[in-house]
């Protein structure tokens, strides 16, 4: 490791010591039991977060488990609060592509008492986790989990997990994984798992979906080029981190969403071919006016 690298290292651990007591309530236990995985004490244990804005998570010890809480409760990288202004008290339909441990889906659920999510999440780890956080939070009759990858097709595919709930899981072209990662590469193995279609998804949502996030580990290419436009009407909000996979490209995908009337209306990388990006459909082009 680079000097470079491990001050970015360092400063990246001062910064999330540095949230846990602006961000959940029960931060001083946190902080100990992480110190132990880090120091090889703690493989195998779980940690509960009391986040601050009410909902209580549960995830295997492992940072890949531990960074989606973060990512939501400290660092607020969707600006949901911003993004869900614009259906304050109206029911909301939100489809949540690549659900972890359910951080982001009890996130909305708390900011937006009118929203329902619908769930997909491929991991049977990580779907354990989710169902369970979804359970504790008193969230069964407005979130429901899909054990599922969306993809072009029904069937099966293969995962790259590593059985800790992990945000990095990913799915597997040709023996290899979709997006390359370092993360547990001592537990990482292919399993099998069911895939279904954004059409599918459509379907069985209770409402049409309006809001769509998106975070699957380069999943995202295929599911949406084989969807039909048509079928993302309903959607006029899209929150989404997209991710380098060989052979495929932001540029490309950012087209396809203008063809199907979403426009880009922030959009942030710091890496070449990952980023995270959120578009709107214009109000004048909105099926429910």
């Amino acid at each position: 490791m680079s000097v470079a690298t491990k001050v970015e290292h360092l400063r990246h651990e001062a910064k999330r010591v540095g949230q846990t007591p602006r961000a959940f309530d029960n931060w001083l236990p946190l902080l100990r039991e992480m110190a132990a995985e880090r120091l090889g004490r703690g493989r195998g244990s779980e940690l509960t977060f009391r986040t601050k804005a009410g909902p209580t998570l549960t995830v295997p010890n492992v940072p890949g488990a531990r960074l989606p809480l973060y990512e939501q409760y400290a660092d607020d990288c969707y600006r949901l609060r911003e993004f869900l202004a614009p259906f304050r008290g109206r029911p909301l339909q939100v489809l949540d592509v690549g659900s972890h441990i359910g951080s982001f889906a009890t996130n909305v659920a708390t900011l937006h008492p009118q929203a329902r999510v619908e769930c997909y999440e491929p991991s049977p780890e990580s779907a354990r986790y989710l169902r369970r956080n979804v359970e504790q939070n008193g969230l069964t009759d407005r979130i429901r989990v899909h054990e599922y990858a969306l993809a072009d097709a029904e069937g099966t595919a293969l995962l790259d997990d590593n059985d800790g709930g992990s945000v990095h899981n990913g799915l597997m072209r040709a023996e290899h994984r979709l997006v390359e990662g370092q993360d547990a590469l001592t537990d990482r193995h292919a399993v099998e798992v069911r895939t279904t279609t954004w059409a599918r998804a459509v379907a069985q949502s209770p409402a049409p979906p309006q809001l769509v996030k998106m975070d699957c580990e380069g999943g995202e290419y295929a599911l949406v080029y084989g969807s039909a436009p048509q079928l993302w009407d309903s959607v006029t909000h899209v929150v989404m981190e997209y991710h380098p996979v060989e052979g495929e490209s932001w540029e490309k995908l950012r087209a396809w969403f203008a063809d199907a009337g979403l426009q880009v209306v922030r959009h942030e990388s710091d890496r070449p071919g990952l980023g995270t990006a959120w578009l709107t459909r214009p109000a004048n082009d909105r099926k429910d006016g």
